[in-house]
């Protein structure tokens, strides 16, 4: 190569590092100045608001702990009305095994979305069980609905709440 080209070449690299050297002092100004609007944002919400503890626990939300007791539960009363061995009938709440009849009626306490099931496996007869109550908030299943259990699962409905 002649001389001529490498000094155009040289120039082009000392050109591209000047470039280069810009750039990156260009980014570092740009994240201290990034930095200082944060810290000044910081040190303007902290006079408005007070403390730093004081503040955390206004703009955070309810708790989870505190917003699970105010969830809407409902009692549905299920009752067998055919004389059939009650105490092989079982009861499923969410699929999943929740007690057998002890007595001729039973009571379970729901949520919203709840689904009940009844089975009949292990009965040898079919059995008749009526919802003979529920509370007021329990819009659906209906009140005084009949349900007819044999040798299988039969959903009682799931359950919707006001």
């Amino acid at each position: 190569m002649s001389s001529r080209s490498l000094q155009k070449q040289n120039r082009y690299y000392q050109w591209w590092a000047t470039i280069e050297k810009k750039i990156y002092a260009l980014a570092i100004l740009l994240f201290i100045v990034l930095y200082s609007l944060q810290l000044i944002n910081f040190v303007m919400e902290q006079r408005s608001s007070g403390l730093l503890s004081y503040a955390l626990g206004k703009l955070e939300g309810v708790s989870i702990a505190e917003s699970q007791t105010q969830i809407n539960t409902g009692t549905i009363e299920l009752s067998v009305i055919t004389k059939s061995d009650y105490s092989k009938i079982q009861i499923y709440l969410n699929g999943e095994y929740y007690r057998s009849f002890d007595q001729k009626s039973i009571s379970l306490i729901v949520k919203n979305n709840d689904i009940i099931e009844i089975s009949g496996i292990k009965s040898d007869y079919p059995a008749t069980i009526k919802i003979t109550s529920m509370t007021d908030n329990i819009i659906s299943p209906m009140q005084d609905s009949i349900i007819r259990v044999s040798n299988g699962f039969v959903q009682v409905g799931r359950i919707r709440l006001e």
